[in-house]
């Protein structure tokens, strides 16, 4: 997506972003834990979350210093967000794109994404600055630097969409391995064990498996408490990178 120049034209997308369209979307998610400091900004407004919250398309989680969120789907997929993570939850479906659960997109910080096998069902995928992550059924711990991208697949397998002009390379990722992409780089590095220096960043709360907790929420349907107001700039860098959300802005190709 091209960089947005001017104040004015960043004002008129924010709106289109925030305003009544992101209101009307339907729930895609539920917030399951919370831990720390968090901003949800849903509607042109910012709240507290908490578990029982349900998340709609276009929702965006900005996470704390030493914060955990944990996001669930129904069909069984998690995904927990570190400290200092920036996410927006579900870009809606355009015709003609692959069914997939999501794409929700991580434009920083960090993730750790559980998908369980299930009878049939699409893919869970995570959109990112610099590769698409998709997986049909295992985990995958996912960082998002200024510089560049990097996961591991701790179980089952994964794939990384590079893109390349108008299409996309498909990188198969097993158990055990890590892909990583830096900025500018044409294509990623796959390797057959995660560095040790993100090895030593992740999370700690990333090294043990999370439990589900949907089913057992005693509230499926807890409304948020409102927070501090946002600023622009809570949301304007989501405007002017190169992610595409458009399908946010109501925009069509």
């Amino acid at each position: 997506m091209p960089a947005i120049s001017t104040a004015r034209g960043t004002l008129a997308l924010l709106a289109l972003l925030l305003g009544p369209l992101a209101a009307a979307h339907e729930f895609v998610a539920t917030i399951t834990l919370v831990e720390g400091t968090n901003a949800l900004i849903s509607g042109a407004h910012r709240y507290l979350p908490a578990a029982g919250v349900r998340l709609r398309h276009c929702d965006i989680i900005q996470t704390g210093p030493k914060a955990l969120v944990q996001v669930e789907t129904d069909d069984g997929g998690m995904i927990e967000l570190g400290p200092e993570s920036r996410f927006l939850a579900d870009l809606p479906y355009r015709r003609g794109e692959e069914p997939v659960i999501g794409p929700h997109v991580l434009l920083a910080g960090w993730v750790k994404f559980t998908v369980p096998k299930r009878a049939e069902g699409p893919p869970h995928r995570i959109n990112t600055p610099f590769f698409d992550l998709v997986i049909n059924a295992g985990i995958a711990v996912l960082q998002v630097a200024t510089d560049g991208a990097q996961f591991f697949v701790e179980a089952g397998e994964a794939f990384a969409l590079e893109p390349s002009g108008t299409w996309s390379s498909r990188v198969a990722v097993f158990a055990g391995r890590m892909y990583s992409r830096k900025a500018g780089e044409a294509k990623g590095e796959l390797t057959e064990r995660p560095a040790s220096a993100f090895v030593k960043a992740m999370p700690l709360a990333f090294r043990d498996t999370m439990p589900p907790r949907l089913g057992n929420l005693k509230v499926r349907t807890v409304e948020p408490k409102p927070g501090p107001d946002y600023n622009h700039q809570d949301v304007a860098d989501w405007l002017t990178g190169q992610l595409d959300i458009r399908p946010c802005l109501g925009l069509r190709n």
